[in-house]
Order: structure tokens, then C-alpha cells, then sequence
């Protein structure tokens, strides 16, 4: 986590004072064991994700110009990129297909 937290951007915008300019996962492993007396044991293991996306700002609102600007388009970017995923994942799952290879959903 420390080193994730160093390795983050975070710069100013009129917006936002320590605007975040970086997209961050953080994956959890839980494992559970249990074993009763006379059985085998047994591993339960479940992984939680946790997501914080750079915020989404509109250009002109926040004043950025030159890198900053680039960086706010990217940031845009990535996020209408990942709703056409959940989206397209979504209408998939609505249509009882498993989850594979995504038809027609984005280009990057």
C-alpha cells in the first residue's frame, strides 16, 4: 500500500487541489481453513477488488492546459472505455452468454 500510495500522481487543478491523476486496484485475498476432527481440511478463498478511478473533470472547468490537459483526456478516456465494458459485460450476462471474448464493445 505505501508503495502504491508513493508511486500515485496527484496534481493541482482548479478544481481540485490534490486531484488524483492516477486509477489505483487494490486486490484482497481472503483465505479461510477449517478442519474438523477426523475430516480433511478445507480452503475457502475469495478475492475482493477494491477500485478508485481518477476523477472524471471537464477540461474547461478545471484550468488545466499543456500535460495536465493531456492527462485529464487520457483520464476521460480510460473511464468512457471502461463503461463501454461493464456495459457490454452487462448485456452479455443479460443474454445468458458466459463471460469470454466481448463483441463490437470498444476501441482504444
Amino acid at each position: 500500500m505505501d508503495t502504491g500510495t508513493k508511486n500515485r500522481t496527484v496534481a493541482s487543478t482548479a478544481m481540485n487541489a490534490t486531484s488524483s491523476r492516477a486509477h489505483t486496484i487494490v486486490a484482497i485475498t481472503f483465505v479461510q481453513k477449517t478442519k474438523e476432527e477426523g475430516q480433511q481440511g478445507m480452503t475457502k478463498t475469495s478475492v475482493i477488488n477494491l477500485v478508485d478511478l481518477a476523477g472524471s473533470e471537464r477540461a474547461a472547468s478545471t484550468g488545466a492546459a499543456g500535460d495536465r490537459l493531456k492527462e485529464g483526456a487520457a483520464i476521460n478516456q480510460s473511464l468512457s472505455t471502461l463503461g463501454n465494458v461493464i456495459s457490454a459485460l452487462a448485456d452479455q450476462a443479460s443474454e445468458g452468454r458466459p463471460p469470454g471474448k466481448i463483441k463490437n464493445c470498444c476501441s482504444v
